[in-house]
């Protein structure tokens, strides 16, 4: 009679254990890394100074190139006035403008492009993408969030949180969508 109650009593004990066990699964999500990358990435605010920055160097290309023009055409008057000593300088001077414009030009692409790779790899966006992820996450009663690869086999869209990353990190950037 003992044995029967103690069998019944960890039997008990393992289903109420179970059952105690059941009641604490771990929610867990997955989340697609590149996705929010090619998403986020061209809106993050860095980008955008790099974008405006990218527009100031081209402008200034602009006026130099404008101001080699009109020195052009200054040398062209000067010819047709058979100023040959004016043409002179003035082609002098011309030349000179070229030579820093095409060295100003690869300077500048060249900053810009070191700008985008450090960006692609900035502590800050990867922070900032981190905090998102981790936000989203505890407000959507996740507790363990995987990053999406194809090792997954299944999953259900539900676990997916990449969409509401993207909305959470575009949302503080003041955009939605994609577009302002």
């Amino acid at each position: 009679m003992r044995k029967k109650i103690f069998i019944i009593a960890v039997v008990l004990g393992l289903i109420s254990g179970g059952f105690i066990f059941a009641t604490q699964i771990t929610k867990v999500g997955i989340v697609d890394i590149s996705r929010i990358y090619s998403i986020y990435f061209r809106e993050s605010k860095e980008v955008i100074k790099l974008e405006e920055l990218r527009s100031a160097y081209l402008k200034e290309i602009a006026k130099k190139k404008e101001e080699i023009n009109l020195l052009k055409s200054q040398k062209l008057d000067a010819e047709d006035n058979n100023d040959d000593e004016k043409a002179l300088q003035l082609d002098k001077e011309i030349f000179n403008k070229e030579q820093f414009l095409k060295e100003y030009i690869q300077i500048k692409t060249q900053q810009l492009r070191q700008m985008a790779q450090n960006l692609s790899q900035s502590s800050e966006l990867i922070r900032e993408i981190a905090d998102v992820i981790q936000y989203v996450a505890e407000n959507n009663g996740f507790s363990l969030i995987l990053k999406k690869t194809d090792m997954f086999l299944y999953w259900t869209p539900e676990i997916d949180i990449t969409d509401k990353v993207i909305k959470e990190l575009l949302k503080r950037t003041g955009k939605k969508n994609g577009t302002e």
